[in-house]
């Protein structure tokens, strides 16, 4: 196995996880409101199981646009820099997202540690599982920039196109 077949497994099973995430979202808060008003009793369950859905598919999601160069970015400064000078800012880029995220990942692992013997209200799962997000997103989000960067190709900054721009 490559490393850039690694990558892109990775990228496989993130895209798949958030879609499902997003489809149980849908469905959960399609489900509160038919209960809230065709049934007259919204279940206690589906805004927390969404609530909790939503931080997952916020951190997975931020891992995994970065490659790719999903992110909004204003490309002013690297636009106005010649080949050296993009790659030192992209690379002192690179290294402030590893730091900043391998400091979440850090933090929030105590943070879900911390919580995990409380129990959510309604579901009655360990807090753990919803605090869970920021760190495996923030670890995730260093795996993609650490692969990117021994790939070759560090997550870019994508130039707006015309059709793009409103």
């Amino acid at each position: 196995m490559t490393l850039e077949s690694f990558a892109r497994g990775i990228e496989r099973t993130l895209d798949a996880l958030l879609g499902c995430a997003i489809a149980v979202m849908v469905g959960s808060m399609v489900w509160q409101v038919a209960g809230r008003y065709v049934f007259g009793h919204a279940p206690g369950w589906s805004e927390e199981l969404s609530r909790y859905l939503m931080l997952w598919v916020t951190m997975l999601g931020a891992a995994a646009a970065l490659r790719s160069g999903g992110h909004l970015s204003v490309t002013a400064l690297v636009d106005s820099l010649g080949a050296r000078g993009v790659a030192v800012v992209l690379a002192l880029r690179d290294a402030v997202v590893v730091i900043a995220a391998g400091l979440l990942a850090w933090q929030g692992f105590w943070f879900a540690e911390l919580n995990g013997a409380q129990e959510s209200a309604a579901m009655e799962i360990p807090m753990t599982v919803p605090y869970g997000a920021l760190p495996v997103g923030a670890a995730l989000i260093v795996v993609m920039v650490v692969l990117s960067r021994m790939l070759g190709a560090p997550f870019a900054s994508q130039p707006a196109s015309e059709e793009s721009v409103f």
